[in-house]
């Protein structure tokens, strides 16, 4: 592997993980150059990629505020995402993914200030949108309504049964990474849900309602198309059960019993997450090995209400259902 000297000082790294994406990592490390905040470290790191990556990089190399690094042979995203974690220099460190974008100038400046003003935030998470290859608008995913800091178990009792925070853009204390380490290697799909799970049951956690940065939709996003419905299921059963055995003894008692039902679910957010993803096959497969898995899932009102919504995109589009999903919120509203 090979690299150049970052800037000096950094207060955030940003990692960018690629591997074959000559056609979008441009875009992705002008998007956080052209940022407001101006101690950042931008650590680039080139998967083996067989494409023209490596020329679309070499521009970056006078940069003093990129770091460059290639590897000789592919070592996957998770090793990859904790290599550019090991060696970030931030104070607060992300990953955006090669493929993935900022949306705003001062998406980096506005969660720094939400760390500045408490120390005990572990990661500041923004509302996630969704958009086509030109970068155009496909929708918002916005979890809440309006900005918040919670405290860890209360973010974790509502994130342990779906995870709604972006593996893209969310800023994470490195403090936190020191103390309860990376990305776990044997979770290639729920690692990034395994983290923030981890930070909840020790630090607070902060949202953002905007959405700062892009998830590009496009052919073959990275990764996901190389994990099956049921590895998937098992990473999401294996990631909560994981998440309620690292609680701190200091839990609640409510937020401990919410363990069962919250291992119920865990298949129903793989769907969503597919589903979400623009990825309707993978998501009907799993629906199918879910319920073969788990008949009591008959029994859960969520069930039906994810299948209706799967139906729902699946028969109209991803940007009609989101319209008629947006009608029925408004004439449903109280007045």
């Amino acid at each position: 592997m090979s690299g150049t000297s970052p800037a000096k000082h950094p207060r955030v790294t940003f990692v960018v993980p690629t591997h074959n994406y000559a056609r979008f990592v441009a875009h992705a490390v002008d998007s956080l150059l052209a940022q407001s905040f101006e101690p950042l470290e931008v650590v680039v790191i080139d998967d083996a990629s067989t494409d023209g990556t490596p020329e679309v990089l070499a521009h970056y190399a006078s940069d003093s505020r990129v770091r460059l690094i290639r590897h000789n042979v592919n070592a996957g995203h998770i090793r990859t995402y904790n290599e550019g974690l090991d060696v970030a220099r931030g104070e607060f460190v992300g990953l955006l993914s090669a493929d993935d974008l900022c949306l705003h100038r001062d998406a980096i400046a506005r969660q720094v200030a939400v760390f500045d003003a408490d120390p005990g935030v572990g990661f500041v998470y923004p509302a996630q949108a969704y958009v086509d290859e030109s970068g155009r608008l496909l929708e918002v995913a916005a979890p809440w309504p309006e900005d918040h800091v919670w405290d860890g178990l209360k973010e974790f009792e509502h994130l342990v049964f779906t995870n709604y925070v972006p593996a893209s853009g969310p800023l994470v204390r490195k403090a936190c990474h020191v103390a309860l380490g990376y990305y776990d290697e044997r979770l290639p799909h729920a690692g990034d849900w395994d983290l923030w799970l981890r930070i909840c049951g020790h630090y607070r956690a902060a949202y953002i309602a905007e959405p700062l940065y892009g998830y590009r939709i496009h052919g073959v996003n990275m990764h996901h198309h190389v994990v099956t419905p049921r590895q998937a299921t098992g990473e999401h059963v294996l990631t909560v059960d994981r998440a309620f055995a690292a609680l701190p003894r200091s839990a609640w008692q409510a937020v401990r019993g919410l363990r069962r039902r919250a291992l119920r679910q865990a298949a129903l957010s793989a769907i969503d997450w597919e589903k979400g993803h623009g990825r309707l096959r993978r998501a009907w497969r799993l629906a199918l090995h879910s319920l073969g898995r788990s008949p009591d899932l008959l029994l859960t009102p969520r069930f039906y209400i994810v299948l209706a919504k799967l139906t729902l995109v699946t028969g109209l589009g991803r940007r009609r259902a989101a319209g008629l999903a947006s009608i029925v919120r408004h004439r449903t509203r109280p007045a």
